[in-house]
């Protein structure tokens, strides 16, 4: 039976005709002063887009050959080892959902192995690197370090040389080498700016272990890549798709093809610090973006994360993806986006803008150079310093800080960490500050 299309028997219109009958509906008023806005990125967000927005279009075809192959994506939660009852959290939670625990301040590994459920797998972050003393599976970034001026971070990064001899030794080497390009999202950056400045920290990665002797494909298939996600939810669904295309780029540029990690968090930048219950719209919202932006893997902070995680709040977050994947079969399609006008075309100019930012910092002699000449500090102030105005003359919404806020709410004890190099902030308090 031959095949026809579903909306054969309308009329087809081309984008300009959609653009005219849209300037004679606004009856005099400018076109590109009402319905054209331009975000944080520079880029301009048309209106309407039809198939002749991404027609022929080369790097669009590029950017939906680099996403990744499958539908699944793994539940990832964090936690801290020094928090009480650490042990039966972690085992409690991979029994009821969770495929993957990541693990923070953990100096001792057993009790946390010895309770994990079979199929399911533990990760810790290492805090100083010791060879002698390592579990099987664990993710170390020294380079964040560097860049908050964490006390082991020196020492760190002259292990890796040992870590990799001591990985390589593995039939099967699991991921261990993690790009944090979050700490940038926490630190005000913009989509364009996390994603060049993550594939500069990578770079950072590969130059330092080929001096040390080893092959790019032993750098690249160590790699995980981390991204904190925001609140635009359309633009942040494109971020994801142009992720895979850059670092599939930086691969072919090392001469290695590996399979590409890239895990999604939703950012504490964007919780609000008031009436915590409006983040689980956030968190919904960010978690979407991070699974149709084709993430490995996806977590939430308690919606309560600012104050101190509940229990409430880390079955909530855990339960957000799960809803997504069972209930709203978000894991039945691969790449959802594929072939929608307007996340095609936003694709398409983040990967552009990311990769150009890229080239920039790599003339200055890469990201730790950039950062040594206050270059990276100044440009992530200047983005979160401009995001804040934006705020607090209400051109951007933030929902129940400044719209809709609730006057019976009290301030949540902020819990972010500070450090003496690039911090994490959180938006809505300074918006209210």
């Amino acid at each position: 039976m031959e095949q026809t299309s579903l909306f054969e028997e309308f009329e087809t219109s081309t984008l300009q005709e959609w653009k005219d009958t849209i300037v004679k509906d606004l009856k005099g008023k400018n076109y590109e002063d009402t319905l054209l806005w331009e975000d944080d990125n520079n880029i301009t967000h048309q209106p309407v887009y039809s198939a002749e927005s991404i027609a022929d279009n080369e790097l669009i075809k590029a950017i939906q050959a680099a996403q990744k192959k499958s539908t699944h994506w793994g539940n990832v939660q964090l936690f801290d080892a020094l928090e009480e009852n650490a042990v039966e959290l972690v085992t409690e939670s991979l029994k009821n959902g969770l495929d993957f625990a990541f693990i923070e301040n953990a100096t001792e590994y057993k009790a946390f192995i010895n309770s994990k459920p079979v199929g399911k797998k533990i990760y810790f972050f290492l805090d100083k690197i010791d060879i002698t003393h390592l579990p099987k599976c664990f993710l170390v970034d020294p380079i964040k370090e560097t860049l908050q001026n964490k006390p082991h971070a020196t020492h760190n990064m002259a292990s890796l040389k040992s870590l990799f001899q001591e990985r390589l030794n593995d039939l099967k080497p699991d991921h261990f080498l993690l790009v944090d390009g979050s700490i940038y999202k926490e630190s005000g950056a913009t989509i364009v700016q996390e994603l060049a400045f993550s594939l500069s920290h990578a770079v950072e990665y590969f130059d330092k272990m080929t001096e040390e002797g080893f092959t790019t494909d032993a750098v690249a298939r160590s790699f995980i890549f981390k991204l904190g996600y925001g609140n635009s939810y359309f633009t942040e669904i494109a971020k994801g798709r142009a992720f895979h295309f850059l670092i599939d780029q930086l691969y072919k540029q090392y001469k290695t093809k590996h399979r590409i990690v890239i895990w999604g968090d939703a950012s504490k930048y964007y919780q609000a610090h008031k009436d915590s219950h409006t983040n689980l719209l956030r968190l919904t919202s960010q978690a979407m973006s991070a699974v149709l932006g084709n993430c490995n893997l996806v977590s939430l902070p308690a919606f309560d994360a600012l104050e101190k995680s509940s229990g409430r709040g880390r079955r909530m977050s855990k339960n957000i993806p799960l809803i997504l994947k069972e209930e709203s079969s978000f894991e039945q399609v691969r790449d959802a986006a594929n072939g929608s006008y307007y996340i095609e075309s936003l694709s398409a100019e983040i990967a552009k803008k990311a990769w150009d930012l890229f080239l920039e910092i790599e003339q200055e002699g890469g990201l730790l150079a950039y950062n040594n000449k206050g270059k990276l500090s100044s440009d992530l102030e200047a983005s979160h310093k401009k995001r804040v105005a934006a705020y607090k003359a209400n051109e951007r919404t933030f929902l129940g800080v400044n719209r809709f806020e609730n006057p019976d709410s009290k301030d949540l004890l902020v819990s972010i960490k500070q450090t003496s190099g690039i911090s994490a902030k959180v938006l809505s308090k300074e918006l209210n500050a």
